[in-house]
C-alpha cells in the first residue's frame, strides 16, 4: 500500500513538473495570448454572475386614475439615448423640482437589444426616481427586425409597459400614443379618438405624447409624421386637447396644430440636432381650470462618465467575448506550434 502511494505521489509530482517545464518553454507570446483569453473568460463569468438578474421594470400607471392636488408639476422629457450622464443630471434636476410625473417621450436606448434595456433600467434603478415614470416607444426602442409586428414592441414593452395607454392624475387626462413607426395607424387613431371621447369631458386639461410629432415645423425639414398626421391634428382639436408632447427631433421647438400647441423637446442627451440648443427637459405646472405653463429647463453639457461602463455592460456582447477568447487560445496554439518547429530537433527529446 505504501509503495502504491509512494508511485501515486511520483507520478503526481512528474506531471506537475512536465507542465511547469511545458508553460517554461512556451514562447513570450503565446503565454500573452493564453493569459489574456484566461482572463477575458474568467471576468466575463463574474460579470455575468454579478449582473445576472434583470432590472426591475419602469411601468406606467395605465388605466389608473390618481388623486393629486391642483396646481401639480410633471416633466417632460425625449431622446435619452447617448449621454447618460446629461440624462442623469436632468433626473436629479427634476427631482428637485419636485413634479407628481415624468413623461418620456422615446428613443430611451440608443438600439433594441436586451443589454440595452438592462443598461437603461440599471441606470434608472440608481436614480430613485419615486414618481410614475411614464413612457412610450421611440423608432430606436422598437425592433424593426422581428417580423411579427406584435415582437418589435417585447423588449420595450418587458422594460416600460405598453406602447400606448391612458392615465389621469388629478384634474388632468394624460394620452400615450405610439408615433414610432412615423406613422399614426387607424388602430391607434381609433383607440386615441374612443378613448377622448369617454374620458375627455371629465378632466380640465388633457395632454397627449408621442415620440414622432404630428409635423416637423422648421422650413424645409421633414421629421415629423409620414402618415396619419391629419387625421391625428383632427381627433386632436374635434377633442380640445390641451397641448402635445413630442421629440425625435433633438432640440427645442414649439408648434401649433388646429390651435393645439404642439411642445417637441428632444435635448436628453442625444446628439443635438439644428437649432442647437442646450440640453434640456421641459417643467410644465397644471393649475385650476386646466390653465398650464411651460417652461425650458436647460442642463450644461456632461462628460459621459458612464461611458466605460456602458461599454463593459452592453458593448461587451457574448458572442464577442467567445470570439476574442478563441481567437487569443488559437494564436496563442499558433505561437506555440511555431516556436516548436524552429527549434533544433535535438532539443525536442
Amino acid at each position: 500500500m505504501q509503495r502504491n502511494t509512494n508511485v501515486a505521489t511520483e507520478q503526481a509530482q512528474g506531471a506537475n513538473k512536465t507542465l511547469t517545464e511545458t508553460i517554461r518553454s512556451l514562447p513570450r507570446r503565446a503565454l500573452y495570448c493564453f493569459s489574456a483569453a484566461l482572463v477575458l473568460f474568467g471576468s466575463h463569468f463574474i460579470w455575468l454572475v454579478i449582473t445576472d438578474e434583470f432590472p426591475p421594470s419602469m411601468l406606467p400607471p395605465a388605466g389608473e386614475v390618481m388623486e393629486g392636488v391642483v396646481p401639480f408639476r410633471f416633466a417632460v422629457v425625449g431622446d435619452s439615448r447617448g449621454n447618460q450622464a446629461v440624462f442623469e443630471e436632468i433626473l436629479a434636476r427634476i427631482r428637485a423640482d419636485d413634479v407628481s410625473l415624468i413623461l418620456h417621450t422615446g428613443d430611451i436606448v440608443r438600439r433594441c437589444s436586451p443589454r440595452q434595456f438592462e443598461w437603461v433600467l440599471h441606470e434608472l434603478g440608481e436614480q430613485n426616481i419615486t414618481v410614475p415614470f411614464c413612457a412610450v416607444p421611440g423608432n430606436h426602442d422598437v425592433n424593426w427586425e422581428a417580423e411579427d409586428a406584435r415582437m418589435r414592441y417585447r423588449l420595450y414593452g418587458r422594460a416600460f409597459g405598453p406602447r400606448r395607454y391612458w392615465f389621469a392624475y388629478a384634474n388632468a387626462l394624460f394620452m400615450a400614443l405610439d408615433t414610432s413607426t412615423k406613422c399614426c395607424s387607424t388602430q391607434d387613431l381609433d383607440w386615441l379618438d374612443q378613448t377622448l371621447a369617454r374620458f375627455r369631458n371629465q378632466f380640465e386639461a388633457c395632454f397627449v405624447y408621442m415620440h414622432v410629432p404630428p409635423r416637423d415645423p422648421r422650413p424645409g425639414r421633414s421629421c415629423g409624421l409620414k402618415e396619419g398626421a391629419e387625421d391625428l391634428i383632427r381627433v386632436l382639436n374635434k377633442h380640445s386637447v390641451t397641448a402635445v408632447f413630442a421629440s425625435h427631433i433633438h432640440s427645442c421647438l414649439e408648434d401649433k396644430v388646429a390651435g393645439v400647441p404642439v411642445f417637441i423637446t428632444g435635448g436628453a442627451g442625444a446628439e443635438r440636432d439644428e437649432p442647437i440648443l442646450p440640453y434640456h427637459y421641459l417643467l410644465c405646472t397644471v393649475g385650476p381650470g386646466g390653465s398650464f405653463t411651460v417652461q425650458r429647463k436647460d442642463v450644461d453639457d456632461r462628460i459621459n462618465t458612464d461611458y466605460p461602463e456602458y461599454v463593459f455592460r452592453v458593448k461587451f456582447p457574448n458572442k464577442a467575448v467567445v470570439l476574442g477568447g478563441v481567437g487569443l487560445l488559437f494564436a496563442g496554439l499558433v505561437f506555440s506550434l511555431r516556436s516548436l518547429a524552429g527549434r533544433p530537433e535535438e532539443t525536442r527529446h
